[in-house]
């Protein structure tokens, strides 16, 4: 294969059938089942506080912080392989070719996130007034234009200077905030201003970039750990054998971990605990499960709604910390102990994840007061994700006990 025409085809044709492949695992109809539950307690709750939301409320503030954040981040999506370091230098006359299509790929798989926050947020600017319907077309415009021009100006500042990444993100947040919110209150020329100096801006790098070879091993890197990300998400409803776990240290969680100590019982939990707090996995798993249920507790104002989402969530956190922290295959020292190992290790990962599903219950009763105040609804909502857990507790151990 002599084209990088024909290499781009091949690489996305592959790419895709990777996400379809794992995909039809993940959106299934339980999951539609859900969404559609959230969707609609969602959109019923956003429409009754928009008949309420006071004329000053700072709507234009929120619209253009949330869409420059999506607008930000713009890493773009290579393909790259590793082999492909040195498999790619006879053809590296053609690699400007392969990267306009990979930078195209990129603008219009990053579109759809800010273009959806647009859609939503288009109620709240007419009840609060803010704008018109030229303005919100042009916002659109707008949109699509600064995520091209953002995907390849931080491709060109990786060429160019790779520590400059996070200062170059910063600038161009504050560049998209700056336009948009201005844009609504003064004039809609703001926004033609503000693309011009995004390509400028642009320009600006790009001219740099030229000046450096092409940092293969970086963007080969951003790809990987791209697609791990991918896995990673995957991997919460199928096995996925792509998937390289990660470790973190997590020095400011140590006062959370169990000590030492030359007691044979306690080296189970002591492991137990350590194997959660630094694993990202797992980790990240109840932090994003937890956060979750709090903001369902939060935002939705119908109790059994928000008692079925609490209590699906707590099902799932305890569920799959069970399985996570019980399905490692690596082999640890205390297995050479002549100890009924399984049996120990299985209590120690119950009792800690007992110790988060009744953290999980106090971060919902207090994420719920603000919302219901102070009656019997938030204890409800605690107590519903308490007895979920501990009964998913209890009858995932007589399931692991019958096995």
């Amino acid at each position: 294969m002599n084209s990088m025409h024909d290499i781009w085809g091949q690489r996305f044709f592959h790419y895709v059938n990777e996400l379809q492949k794992y995909m039809r695992y993940v959106f299934t109809g339980h999951l539609a089942i859900v969404f559609m539950f959230a969707i609609g307690a969602g959109g019923y709750a956003y429409s009754e506080w928009l008949k309420e939301v006071p004329l000053n409320f700072p709507s234009v503030w929120i619209v253009a912080i949330v869409l420059s954040l999506l607008l930000m981040k713009a890493a773009p999506t290579t393909l790259l392989k590793p082999a492909d370091i040195v498999y790619f230098l006879p053809l590296e006359d053609q690699l400007p070719n392969y990267m306009r299509r990979s930078l195209t790929w990129s603008t219009f798989s990053q579109l759809p996130l800010p273009l959806i926050a647009m859609i939503v947020a288009l109620p709240l600017l007419k009840a609060t007034e803010v704008g018109t319907s030229i303005e919100y077309l042009l916002v659109i415009l707008l949109i699509i234009a600064l995520k091209g021009v953002y995907v390849r100006t931080e491709f060109n500042v990786r060429i160019a200077n790779d520590e400059f990444i996070w200062p170059d993100r910063v600038l161009r947040l504050a560049l998209a905030f700056l336009v948009i919110y201005c844009g609504f209150l003064w004039s809609p020329a703001v926004f033609l201003v503000g693309i011009i100096v995004a390509i400028l801006y642009a320009k600006f790098w790009e001219k740099k970039a030229r000046q450096f070879p092409f940092p293969y091993e970086q963007f080969i890197e951003l790809e990987q750990n791209r697609m791990m990300r991918f896995y990673r998400f995957a991997n919460y409803f199928t096995e996925v054998p792509h998937l390289v776990g990660s470790v973190s240290k997590r020095s400011w969680l140590t006062f959370a971990m169990k000590r030492a100590t030359f007691k044979r019982r306690d080296v189970q939990s002591y492991l137990v605990v350590r194997t959660f707090i630094r694993t990202d996995d797992t980790f990240w798993l109840w932090l994003r499960l937890t956060t979750l249920s709090a903001l369902g507790a939060f935002l939705i104002p119908l109790p059994i709604v928000s008692f079925i989402f609490v209590g699906a969530l707590a099902f799932a956190t305890a569920v799959q910390l069970i399985l996570a922290l019980e399905g490692g295959v690596e082999f640890t020292m205390d297995q050479l102990y002549p100890e009924e190992q399984e049996k120990s290790q299985n209590k120690a990962v119950r009792s800690l994840v007992r110790k988060l599903i009744w953290l999980q219950a106090v971060i919902l009763l207090l994420a719920a007061l603000p919302l219901y105040g102070l009656s019997l609804i938030p204890m409800l909502i605690a107590l519903i994700a308490l007895i979920i857990g501990e009964a998913t507790i209890r009858l995932t151990q007589e399931r692991t006990t019958e096995f």
